[in-house]
């Protein structure tokens, strides 16, 4: 039987980070797929590079284009999603790192399964002078019911290939969430209402965690983004665990800001609904004295997947 390689659309939304860009850019044109890869690096807010067109090779053209929606990541990412001309949109961060065979291994596991929306992948957190941490998939298929339960960081948007259709179908990433944060999990949690979403299990990407993010520390736009969450997916209460974790996640945002009363009692909430909630009890650490966010959940990262 003649393998199928479709067209393959990736979509980079970048801003102010040209040097990881590249690197970026390198991984994903370097990639082992025997089939064409157009590449769109949108720019945000920034005006476009089109010495970027020069990293282009045959059957891998990258074309730099500048966000033409909503300022922010949903809107780039929707920019690239509308100007795809391929049957697969594949998503990369700006600063992270595909390996050979990312493409490859995950085309296979879109033509074999035409029930599959989407797929992620295993990745390696690269965590600097902490150490790496490998988070291979769990699972090759992940439910709904899990996504509410688990942010499930192998679908990771630096993972995520998508059909095209599947656009159609879950509609694009919601450029009304309050800083974009969170925007690949919102658009997972409406995908996997209407069809099927999994993952190829082994690692196929390192995730860059030791470098400058938009998020970190902003944790006044982390906690306004999850609870719009919250109140756009009305069916995280019909999961204990997965409303207690978004309320925990809420909880230690708002501690970390210097709400702590309002942590606690969000933490209290979450508790009551699911004793074991991680961030429940870290928004309970933090709001108490002494105690530095960050150095916290990174060291309880370490220890599995629960804070996910």
């Amino acid at each position: 039987m003649t393998r199928r390689s479709p067209l393959v659309t990736v979509v980079i939304p970048t801003h102010g980070r040209s040097e990881l860009l590249r690197e970026t850019l390198a991984t994903v044109v370097g990639q082992d797929y025997p089939g064409e890869m157009e590449i769109i690096v949108v720019h945000d807010r920034e005006e476009i590079d089109p010495s970027l067109s020069e990293l282009s090779r045959p059957g891998r053209e990258v074309t730099p284009v500048v966000n033409t929606r909503t300022g922010g990541l949903c809107g780039a990412r929707n920019t690239g999603v509308l100007l795809a001309r391929g049957e697969l949109v594949a998503s990369c961060d700006d600063d992270d790192l595909w390996y050979p065979s990312k493409v490859s291994r995950q085309v296979e596991r879109l033509v074999a399964d035409p029930d599959l929306l989407a797929v992620g992948a295993g990745i390696r957190l690269l965590m600097g002078e902490r150490g790496d941490v490998d988070w291979p998939a769990e699972e090759a298929v992940v439910s709904h019911e899990r996504l509410l339960r688990n942010r499930v960081k192998e679908l990771h948007s630096s993972t995520l290939m998508m059909r095209r259709s599947a656009f159609d179908t879950a509609g694009l990433y919601d450029e009304d969430l309050p800083h974009g944060y969170g925007e690949d999990y919102d658009w997972l949690l409406r995908a996997s209402r209407v069809g099927s979403v999994g993952a190829v299990q082994e690692i196929l990407a390192d995730i860059r965690k030791d470098v400058p993010s938009w998020f970190r520390d902003r944790w006044v736009n982390t906690a306004t983004a999850l609870e719009y969450m919250l109140d756009k997916h009305p069916d995280f209460a019909d999961s204990r665990r997965g409303h207690a974790r978004i309320l925990g996640q809420i909880a230690y945002a708002r501690a970390c800001a210097g709400e702590r009363r309002t942590g606690a009692r969000l933490a209290g909430r979450a508790l009551c609904r699911y004793p074991a909630a991680p961030h429940a009890w870290l928004a309970l650490a933090v709001a108490g004295p002494g105690i530095e966010p960050r150095r916290l959940l990174t060291g309880a990262r370490r220890l599995g997947r629960g804070l996910s």
